[in-house]
């Protein structure tokens, strides 16, 4: 028999365990997560206050930083005043006005080092001639070539020394005595007048009578042997005359093309009559594995025709090499060379 009293004893025992296990499982509760939070706060105002000092760390640090720059800044105009009055003399300022300067480069040449010297004639009061480009096909070895120019030229012949011969008397005459177009050369005659005329196997007349626009500098654009980049610079028809001045830039990398043609080509200039109206510049090779800038100059200055016919610059790329550009070409038609090897490239005012 189901004793009432029993189970209704067990069920409000039951309840009263409840009751107290609720109590006390909530005081427990409570108690932690109020310390959490005060240890949680404790933390954020202690970051806080941490936050602060290397807030105003970084500010003193600023500060600092503002005025260290503001001395440097300083002294930066101070050298830029005493480099201006150290350099002012050596700079043509006003002194090549009436000239026109081109750059001839052999198409493996560094473009970026040949851009930076432009730039730098660029800032010149001189007449921007632009790059003529040298192809390497300038060394004549490829009979196709050979025969273009023969017939743009009008040659007898294209043996690879009759076609030389004949482009080392034509350039000198493009490039300075422009009023001469191409050849000049219209009669026998006037062939026979030339010396050593008969090493170029004869002209053709007629050459002379080409248009003002075709030139022998045109000629050998449009048989791609060389390429002009004459933005703003003057018009590759209109280049030449007197007050013209070179700027060779080369590297040793085009040692075929400088043996085979630029070097000659310098040379027949000279004995064109036109020693004094460039200065070779030379560059570091693009992708050199080892040191050789040098090697064109020495070749240059220890040529007798060369060196008292242009003046030369290596280590183009420092400043005293920059400087030695300039002031080199501003003393045309007087011949110098620079060399990186003396402290100031070797500078002392005019």
């Amino acid at each position: 028999m189901i004793n009432l009293r029993y189970h209704i004893v067990s069920i409000a025992a039951v309840f009263l365990a409840l009751a107290i296990g609720l109590a006390l499982g909530s005081t427990f509760v409570d108690s932690v997560l109020v310390s959490n939070l005060e240890s949680r706060v404790d933390q954020l105002q202690a970051d806080t206050e941490s936050a602060v000092e290397r807030r105003a760390a970084a500010e003193e640090a600023l500060s600092e930083a503002e005025t260290a720059r503001d001395a440097a800044l300083a002294n930066v105009e101070a050298v830029r005043l005493g480099v201006e009055d150290l350099v002012r003399p050596h700079l043509p300022e006003g002194r090549l006005t009436d000239h026109v300067t081109l750059i001839i480069a052999p198409e493996t040449v560094d473009r970026a080092a040949v851009t930076a010297i432009r730039a730098r004639l660029e800032a010149t009061d001189a007449r921007q001639g632009g790059v003529l480009w040298l192809s390497d096909d300038l060394r004549l070895d490829d009979p196709r070539a050979r025969r273009q120019i023969a017939d743009a030229f009008s040659l007898a012949g294209d043996s690879r020394s009759a076609v030389r011969r004949a482009l080392l008397f034509l350039m000198p005459q493009a490039l300075f005595r422009p009023a001469e177009a191409g050849s000049g050369l219209t009669s026998t005659a006037d062939v026979a007048a030339v010396p050593d005329a008969a090493t170029f196997d004869g002209f053709a007349p007629g050459f002379s009578s080409l248009p003002p626009t075709r030139t022998a500098l045109t000629l050998l654009r449009d048989l791609e042997l060389v390429t002009h980049d004459g933005t703003g610079a003057v018009a590759l028809h209109r280049l030449g005359g007197e007050h013209l001045r070179l700027v060779v830039v080369t590297d040793a990398a085009a040692s075929g093309l400088n043996q085979d043609f630029v070097f000659d080509l310098l040379a027949a200039i000279a004995d064109d009559g036109h020693g004094g109206t460039g200065v070779i510049v030379e560059v570091p090779a693009p992708n050199a594995t080892s040191p050789d800038v040098g090697t064109v100059v020495a070749r240059v200055r220890s040529d007798p025709v060369l060196a008292e016919s242009f003046s030369s610059v290596d280590d183009a790329a420092s400043f005293s090499g920059d400087l030695a550009l300039l002031t080199a070409l501003e003393r045309l038609p007087a011949v110098h060379h620079f060399s990186a090897a003396d402290l100031d490239h070797g500078l002392s005012p005019p």
